[in-house]
């Protein structure tokens, strides 16, 4: 019994100790130094905005509007406050959660406690200049061009607008204590460097809206291939990607980087094959209206035929048969090889997952065949190119005969502000000087006195070649779809734009993309002026 008393006695002893321990503790404001130390600092993202993607002078192409949003603290909010906020679900939401809540009052400011209006940079505005270049988002990851194409960077390279604060042990906003917003601080040119010009860009979009509904258009630097303008149409708001998606006339696709039969544009790359082969620019033909390969009749566009005619001339009135017989003259292995030099049959690379189509070479094996090889001649059959390959060839012309590589990205800054360049690919001499020349003056005779005198600029000249390139597919009242080219650079004297024009389905090349030319080449000569 005297042990078990003994034994009693200790625990109330070692109790009453604790017991005092407790209230010692208590007393000296243990309780609040363990709450203090329970709290901690919240930061939460408010917004984020990508890096920017530029001309080559640095102007945007996106992140130029602002968009305002308020952050509302729930426990902070007073009641004639809380009244301006009817019937806004994501305010009960917040309420329930009793967490801070972003929320989009169309620009809307609301001024009060626990009340915080930021803004941060709008991603797209309501009209962005070449959007097929620029593509869309998917949430927010890259779907489409270059916000595909560099959107790890992107991801790396964000400005963000954040939002610290103190929260007790139960996570509860510590009413009292300030709250903080902070913008990140990023190099201002922070983001992807085209090589386009904004101002060309628009120019070639203007141009392009006036004279088709369906087509593209490239303009590129002739030395060193650096796509000043790429143009399709029609084109779509990457803010609205769900306005497009059901458009029958597809705008998502780029036709700039789209392969497609190019008609008689490609007479200037026979005439470059067979002035390479030595053969004579003086080199004569009759045309009678027709010429017979293998049995086939292929027709000239002039029924009557042009008489005899040399290279020249057959260039100027994009005559068929003289073509044919000078392909079958050349062969089509120097055809195919001087196609192949320029760049055709090979994509261009504007950076991961972002390519221009390949377009479509007949084999050397095909181009056995006479008649294969006829219809390859004037631009038809199997051969496809994408306009951007064709601002390829009015380059290497225009150029001295030096094949340029398409060049889209002219590079990134960080968020340092230190600038990465992409690599410059050295020009392939796929033609003599000589012979580029003689081709070049061939193409300015085409615009001053043949087929492409609706291509002529108001001020000056340019050289060119016109197409209506046959597809071998047919609209709903049986008619063959058409598709009208104009190839060529700007200005005569002195070169420094190549320019492909595609109207697709709009059958003549010298009455639809012609025009579009010129208007091109005279909104470019009105910008340098000015």
């Amino acid at each position: 019994m005297a042990k078990r008393i003994i034994s009693f006695f200790c625990v109330m002893l070692c109790f009453m100790g604790a017991v005092t321990l407790r209230i010692m503790y208590i007393s000296t404001g243990g309780i609040a130094k363990e709450a203090a130390a329970m709290q901690s600092r919240r930061v939460i993202t408010l917004a984020e905005s990508r890096a920017g993607i530029f001309d080559r002078n640095l102007y945007p192409f996106v992140n130029k509007s602002r968009e305002r949003r308020i952050l509302i603290f729930p426990d902070m909010l007073e009641t004639s406050v809380i009244a301006k906020f009817s019937g806004r679900d994501e305010l009960a939401e917040a309420f329930l959660k009793l967490e801070p809540t972003v929320m989009d009052l169309g620009g809307k400011i609301i001024e009060g406690e626990g009340i915080y209006n930021f803004s941060f940079a709008g991603r797209y505005g309501e009209s962005v200049a070449a959007p097929h270049i620029v593509g869309y988002m998917n949430g927010q990851k890259g779907a489409a061009g270059i916000e595909k194409a560099y959107n790890d960077f992107f991801e790396e390279n964000t400005k963000s607008v954040k939002a610290s604060y103190y929260t007790d042990g139960t996570g509860r906003l510590l009413l009292g204590e300030e709250i903080l917003l902070e913008e990140e601080e990023v190099s201002e040119n922070c983001g992807v460097v085209l090589t386009l010009d904004y101002d060309i860009q628009k120019i070639t979009e203007n141009s392009l809206a006036a004279g088709t509904e369906k087509g593209a258009a490239v303009v590129m630097d002739i030395e060193s291939g650096e796509i000043l303008a790429s143009v399709s149409a029609p084109d779509f708001e990457p803010a609205d990607i769900a306005a497009y998606l059901e458009d029958e006339n597809s705008p998502f696709i780029n036709r700039a980087f789209t392969a497609y039969s190019v008609g008689s544009t490609w007479k200037l790359v026979v005439a470059a094959a067979a002035l390479e082969a030595g053969i004579s620019p003086e080199r004569t033909f009759e045309c009678s209206g027709s010429i017979a390969v293998d049995e086939r009749v292929y027709k000239c566009h002039w029924e009557p035929g042009h008489g005899e005619i040399n290279m020249e001339k057959a260039l100027e009135i994009s005559c068929n048969p003289y073509f044919i017989d000078l392909a079958l003259e050349v062969g089509g292995e120097r055809i195919l090889e001087m196609a192949k030099n320029l760049g055709f049959g090979v994509p261009a690379d504007f950076g991961e997952v972002f390519f221009s189509g390949a377009g479509n070479l007949p084999s050397s094996g095909e181009l056995y065949a006479k008649t294969v090889l006829a219809s390859f001649a004037f631009g038809q059959g199997s051969l496809l190119a994408t306009p951007v390959q064709m601002a390829a060839l009015a380059s290497a012309i225009a150029n001295g005969g030096k094949a340029v590589v398409p060049k889209l990205v002219l590079g990134t800054y960080d968020k340092k502000g230190v600038f990465e360049e992409t690599p410059d690919y050295a020009k392939n001499p796929a033609m003599s000087e000589k012979t580029a020349e003689t081709i070049k003056n061939m193409m300015i005779n085409v615009v001053e006195n043949g087929s492409g005198e609706n291509a002529k600029p108001k001020n000056g000249s340019a050289g060119g070649k016109t197409a209506s390139a046959q597809t071998g597919q047919y609209n709903s009242e049986g008619e063959e779809i058409i598709h009208a080219w104009f190839v060529g650079f700007y200005p005569a004297e002195e070169p420094k734009y190549a320019i492909a024009v595609f109207a697709e389905g709009m059958d003549s090349g010298g009455d639809f993309a012609a025009p579009i030319f010129r208007d091109i080449c005279s909104g470019i000569d009105l910008l340098n002026y000015n």
